[in-house]
């Protein structure tokens, strides 16, 4: 099965370069629009060669960072907002502890490795 993934990064890398699908398959001598359009909801997935080829239509030098940081990103959003639901079903009693415990961490020196993290 294609990547829904691949098709919604597909759209938005078309999107901010200004392309429309029929000047994207124009340029990728693809006989209509329809093609494309299945590649970007993730009906299907283009072949390795037109794969690199859009990267270059859309000026994307660093293949990772285009198509994995968004996955990383949304995992980090997800699990965050799973942590806040845990939270909210939580009794009064227990929030206290929580937010006690957080303050504490909050206080604590950042390590090393972690804090070269948050500046990258």
């Amino acid at each position: 099965m294609a990547s829904k993934k691949l098709g919604e990064t597909l759209r938005r890398l078309r999107t901010l370069k200004g392309y429309t699908q029929q000047q994207v398959a124009d340029l990728l001598g693809l006989k209509n629009k329809s093609t494309l359009g299945s590649w970007e909801v993730g009906k299907s997935e283009p072949d390795g060669y037109t794969f690199l080829r859009l990267c270059r239509i859309y000026e994307v030098t660093d293949i990772y960072a285009a198509f994995e940081e968004e996955a990383s990103v949304r995992q980090r959003k997800d699990a965050s907002h799973d942590v806040l639901e845990k939270y909210r079903q939580l009794t009064p009693e227990k929030k206290k502890i929580a937010d006690s415990l957080i303050l504490q961490l909050a206080e604590l020196p950042v390590p090393k490795r972690d804090r070269q993290a948050q500046e990258e």
